[in-house]
C-alpha cells in the first residue's frame, strides 16, 4: 500500500489520480471496515450494550432498594413512635394505679389512726372515770377521817 501511495505521488504531481490503485484502496477499505466491524466494533458494541444493561439493572435495583429501605425506615420510625407512646401510656397507667394505691394506703392509715385515737380517747375517759371514782372514794375516806379527827365522831351519824 505504501508502494502504491508512493507511486501515486510520483505520477504527474497530482495527488489524487483515478487509477487502479484507487479501486484497490477502496476494496481494502471496505474489507477493513467489514473485518473491523466483525472483529472489533460489534463485540465492543455488545460489551457496551451488556454493560449499559447491567448498569441500568443495577441502577434500578439500587433505586428499588432505596425505596424499600425508605419504606422500612418509615415503618421502623412509626413502630418506634407507637412503642414510645405505648410506653408512655403504661407509665401513666402505672402512675395512676400507684397514686390510687397510695390514696388507699393513706385512707387506711387515717382510718386506723382515727380508730386508735378513738380507742385512746375511750381508754383515757375510762381511766379518768376510774380516777374520779377513786378520787371521790379517797375524798370521802379522807373527809370521814378528818371529821372523826376534828369532831371525834363519824360524820352524819349518831353521837357517842
Amino acid at each position: 500500500m505504501l508502494l502504491m501511495t508512493a507511486l501515486a505521488f510520483e505520477s504527474e504531481g497530482n495527488i489524487v489520480s483515478p487509477d487502479g490503485s484507487l479501486v484497490f484502496v477502496l476494496v481494502l477499505f471496505l474489507l477493513f471496515v467489514f473485518v473491523l466491524n466483525r472483529v472489533l466494533f460489534r463485540p465492543i458494541g455488545k460489551v457496551l450494550d451488556q454493560r449499559r444493561a447491567l448498569i441500568d439493572g443495577d441502577t434500578n435495583e439500587a433505586r428499588a432498594a432505596s425505596r424499600n429501605s425508605t419504606a422500612r425506615l418509615a415503618e421502623y420510625e412509626a413502630a418506634i413512635r407507637e412503642a414510645r407512646a405505648e410506653g408512655y401510656r403504661r407509665i401513666e397507667q402505672q402512675r395512676i394505679e400507684a397514686l390510687a394505691e397510695r390514696q388507699l394506703v393513706i385512707e387506711e392509715a387515717k382510718r386506723k389512726a382515727a380508730s386508735d385515737i378513738e380507742r385512746a380517747k375511750s381508754d383515757i375517759e375510762n381511766q379518768a372515770r376510774a380516777a374520779r371514782g377513786q378520787l371521790e372514794s379517797d375524798a370521802r375516806k379522807m373527809a370521814e377521817q378528818i371529821s372523826r379527827t376534828l369532831l371525834g365522831r363519824a360524820p352524819g351519824g349518831a353521837g357517842r
